[in-house]
């Protein structure tokens, strides 16, 4: 069954619709090193994975400088921390050891640029790069799309050929971000056969306002598919 994380949650209301939906993950961005909508300073998103409730994953998605994502970790302790910036393998390697040696979990996104197909970061080869991370110990990869103007949560798909192919080629779980929404996630399972979906825009009435229709009918779209 493919799983489903909802993320840029910033309340907790936001919290309770995503888990009443039947979400297996709730995300939240924190210091976030370029401006998002949904950045939070870890002292309110520390409150927030407080009201998630047991057998629901509590992410936090930063980046940046690997003693910052490591001291973030250490503030909130959620189960996974997703690594959302351009790290280089080596820095990926040593925040993996580090979260791992704390029973965190690491999520490396992989962002592909929408207009180049190439992935940002020093490997511009997506499926080179994806080999070269699944290396670094992550527990899994996240496939995501990159704009000039947006780091994440834009709104755009990757292309779905290309993330089979990426998952083809590894052995880890691949997570598919990047223009989901209830319109058109199933067809996306069905492209790429993702371990998860990923999704913040596409249940969005507005930046930072999540519609629970939306995010109900995104959950139940992803079960229909299984």
């Amino acid at each position: 069954m493919t799983k489903v994380k909802i993320c840029g949650n910033t309340d907790t209301g936001q919290v309770e619709m995503c888990v009443r939906a039947g979400a297996d993950a709730v995300g939240f961005v924190v210091e976030y090193p370029v401006p998002v909508p949904w950045n939070l300073a870890r002292e309110e998103a520390a409150g927030l994975l407080a009201a998630v409730p047991p057998f629901v994953s509590r992410v936090v998605v930063t980046g940046g400088a690997a003693e910052t994502v490591i001291a973030i970790a250490d503030f909130l302790s959620p189960d996974v921390v997703q690594l959302h910036t351009d790290n280089s393998i080596a820095e990926t390697a040593l925040v993996s050891r580090e979260l791992t040696a704390r029973g965190i979990g690491l999520v490396r996104a992989l962002r592909i640029d929408v207009g180049t197909g190439e992935t940002s970061g020093e490997i511009p080869d997506p499926i080179e790069a994806a080999l070269a991370l699944q290396g670094t110990g992550i527990r899994a990869l996240l496939v995501d799309a990159r704009t000039d103007s947006m780091p994440a949560g834009t709104g755009v798909s990757v292309s779905w050929d290309l993330a089979r192919r990426i998952r083809e080629a590894v052995r880890i779980p691949l997570i598919l971000a990047g223009g989901l929404n209830a319109g058109n996630v199933r067809e996306a399972i069905e492209a790429v056969r993702p371990y998860a979906v990923d999704v913040i825009s596409g249940v969005e009435l507005s930046r930072r306002v999540k519609d629970p229709a939306l995010v109900e009918e995104f959950v139940r779209q992803v079960r229909e598919s299984c």
